[in-house]
C-alpha cells in the first residue's frame, strides 16, 4: 500500500490489524524504517488495534527525497499524509500516535503548528523522544558539537556510522537536532517556538525514558518535551531497575527487545486501552467529565509518573 504527500514523495505504507478497530499510527525514527516496528505493531493488533506503518521518504520502501529535508519536511509531508490517509480510513475513529525517537518528534512539531487542542489525534505515545537536553556528561555533549560540525560535509549519512542502523539519515535533519541539543531549544529557522507552542495542545501523552539512553534521549530531554504539553493527563515513566524494569533500557532496546516485549509493550497497551475507553466517552462528553466518569489520573496523580 502506498499514499502521496503533498509534494509528490510516495510512502510506503503497511496495516496490521483488523478493520473496525481503533487506528494507531505507529512511526520509526532516524536511520530506521518501519521494520523496527513491525514486531510492536503486531503486538498492539493482537491487543485490538488497527496500526499503519510508513517508511519516511528516503527509508525503506519509500521513493528517495527529491531534495534535503528537515524534521519540518517530515511533520508538514508525512505526517499529513498519514493523517488524511487514516482518517479516510477510518471515518470517526480518531487515531493515536505512536513514535519511537524522531518517529514521535515529528508528531510533536506538527502539533505545534495547529490550533490550540487539536483533536485530529486522540494520544501521543512518545518513546525516546527529545531534542534539547543540555544535561549531558561534558564529552558527550562535545560530541554533539563535533558531529555538527562534520555534518556539512555529506548530503547524507551512511548506516554504517551508527551503531544498529539500518537506514542512510539526512545531514540536515541531523544538524537541526545537534543544534536544538546544544542551545536547549526547538526554534525554527523563522523562530518559531515548538516547545512553547506544544503548551496549547491538551491530548494525553506518554513519555518513556531509557535509564541508559544518555545520548540521544536523556531522561531530562524526555520530561522537557512531555512538559511542555499543555494536557491534563500527561504521564513520564523512567524505564530502568530502580523504578521496577528489568534492565536500564538503552535507546533501542526501549522499542524492540525481548524484555520490552515483556514489560515495554504491556505498558503501552495499558495505556492506550485507558485513552481508548476516555477517547471514546469524548464523543459525546466534555474532557472534565470524562475525566471522571473513566476515573483516569492524570499526571500529578501517578499513572507511570516517575516522581
Amino acid at each position: 500500500m502506498h499514499t502521496l504527500t503533498d509534494d509528490g514523495t510516495r510512502l510506503f505504507i503497511s496495516r496490521l490489524g483488523d478493520r473496525g478497530c481503533p487506528p494507531l499510527i505507529v512511526s520509526h525514527g532516524t536511520f530506521s524504517n518501519q521494520r523496527s516496528c513491525t514486531p510492536l505493531a503486531r503486538y498492539l493488533a493482537g491487543q485490538g488495534w488497527q496500526c499503519w506503518l510508513f517508511d519516511w521518504r528516503g527509508h525503506g520502501n519509500s521513493s528517495l527525497p527529491a531534495r534535503a529535508y528537515n524534521f519540518e519536511t517530515i511533520a508538514a509531508q508525512e505526517v499529513v499524509a498519514m493523517l488524511r490517509l487514516v482518517e479516510e480510513e477510518c471515518g470517526l475513529l480518531r487515531p493515536f500516535w505512536l513514535g519511537h525517537s524522531a518517529g514521535a518528534l515529528i508528531a510533536a512539531i506538527w502539533l505545534a503548528r495547529q490550533q490550540a487542542a487539536c483533536n485530529r489525534l486522540a494520544g501521543l505515545m512518545m518513546l525516546a523522544a527529545q531534542a534539547s537536553s543540555r544535561s549531558r556528561p561534558w564529552h558527550l555533549q562535545c560530541g554533539i558539537r563535533l558531529l555538527s560540525g562534520l555534518l556539512p560535509l555529506r548530503q547524507t549519512i551512511a548506516p554504517r556510522w551508527m551503531p544498529m542502523a539500518s537506514e542512510a539519515e539526512s545531514s540536515l535533519l541531523l544538524r537541526q537536532w545537534c543544534g536544538w541539543n546544544l542551545r536547549g531549544k526547538m526554534h525554527s529557522a523563522d523562530g518559531f517556538d515548538y516547545l512553547a507552542a506544544l503548551g496549547q495542545q491538551t491530548l494525553p501523552v506518554l513519555s518513556l525514558a531509557g535509564g541508559r539512553d544518555r545520548f540521544i534521549s536523556p531522561a531530562e530531554g524526555c520530561r522537557q518535551l512531555l512538559a511542555s504539553f499543555g494536557s491534563q493527563d500527561k504521564c513520564f515513566q523512567l524505564c530502568d531497575r530502580q523504578h521496577g524494569f528489568s534492565e536500564d533500557y538503552g535507546h533501542d532496546r526501549l522499542l524492540l527487545s525481548k524484555n520490552a516485549s515483556k514489560e515495554i509493550w504491556p505498558l503501552l497497551a495499558d495505556w492506550l486501552q485507558q485513552r481508548e475507553i476516555l477517547s471514546s466517552r469524548l464523543r459525546g462528553a466534555s474532557v472534565s467529565t470524562a475525566l471522571s466518569e473513566a476515573a483516569i489520573i492524570p499526571a500529578e496523580g501517578g499513572f507511570l509518573l516517575d516522581t
